[in-house]
């Protein structure tokens, strides 16, 4: 018995640096975040989307852990953004800065490289923004009323700027309602949408009250109403499309933060958690309330998940409706 002890004492000894070897081997798959996270915006820069994106990634680090880095993907209504997300890795260090165009673009294009359920696992909700109804100051027309009158007496005579899938969508709900028809000219974000407004090469554009309302304040464009079902606190004296003369009009643009489809829920819980602290930091409330998001309203991933299948219904009844496709 006293000569077998050596043998065992090897055997043991073996098994443990065995054991050790293998624990580098597990450590990454168990350590999040490993690296820098990119956050994807569908958008060029300036625009709301990429706004509240570079709010998120300001802020998000802190508690991350790992630099957030914004990368713009402007192009096809965010489908190039949406399908680089769809196609990467589920570890967490790809996100996407989600808003209503994963539910819109299925519908309004002939086909997308996604699926909107599958291919993306919801996060958090970040809150919910107004859009803001915009004409070029020359237009005479001082309210929404005005403005109907107008394009019903001519007909494809007005342009509008389409900066994405929602605000276009927006735009054409609003001129299905009114029974008006004005003329698309479709713009890879609102930031190039805006200039053009102002140049007057459109005369008029829907789209986030946050980067717009500066402009209507300075005189460079005229805000005529909102398209939330409530005023906005960020402009108390524009009424809503509906109070204007559209009735039950409502099109708002919502933000979260999204990753690719099967990201394990470990991390899709730390992104969460981390999420909530930074919506509750005043100095981030404050920034998201000046995009025109009055309440920053972290969720679950389930809630923002229903979400988005609703509002793929809502935009499916409205593209058959409105009879809108793009190729």
């Amino acid at each position: 018995m006293i000569k077998g002890r050596p043998a065992a004492h090897a055997i043991l000894a073996f098994v443990a640096a065995v054991g050790m070897a293998l624990q580098p081997a597990r450590a990454p798959a168990q350590t999040y975040p490993s690296k820098s996270v990119r956050l994807l915006a569908g958008f060029a820069p300036g625009g709301p989307v990429d706004t509240v994106a570079r709010v998120v990634a300001q802020r998000l680090p802190a508690y991350l852990g790992q630099s957030v880095v914004v990368e713009n993907r402007p192009g096809a209504d965010a489908t190039i953004a949406m399908e680089l997300v769809a196609k990467s890795a589920p570890d967490g260090h790809t996100l996407y800065l989600i808003q209503p165009g994963v539910a819109i673009n299925p519908a309004l294009y002939r086909s997308v490289p996604f699926d909107p359920v599958k291919d993306f696992t919801p996060i958090t909700l970040i809150g919910e923004s107004p859009n803001l109804v915009a004409i070029h100051p020359s237009l005479p027309a001082k309210s929404l009323k005005e403005l109907i009158a107008l394009a019903r007496g001519r007909p494809n005579q007005l342009f509008y700027g389409a900066t994405s899938s929602p605000t276009l969508l927006a735009t054409e709900l609003m001129s299905s309602m009114a029974s008006i028809q004005i003329t698309r000219v479709s713009y890879k974000g609102a930031a190039p949408a805006f200039t053009a407004l102002i140049s007057g090469e459109v005369q008029l554009v829907i789209s986030g009250i946050g980067t717009l309302l500066p402009l209507a304040k300075a005189g460079k464009v005229r805000g005529i109403a909102v398209t939330s079902a409530r005023r906005t606190t960020l402009a108390p004296d524009i009424p809503t499309v509906a109070e204007a003369g559209l009735p039950g009009y409502v099109a708002t643009t919502w933000y979260g933060i999204a990753a690719p489809g099967a990201t394990p829920r470990n991390i899709v819980d730390r992104i969460n958690a981390d999420m909530r602290k930074v919506l509750a930091e005043p100095e981030v409330r404050a920034l998201l309330q000046a995009q025109g998001i009055d309440e920053p309203s972290p969720s679950t991933p389930e809630q923002l998940a229903e979400l988005i299948r609703s509002e793929i219904a809502k935009w499916e009844r409205v593209v058959k409706v409105a009879g809108v496709k793009v190729e």
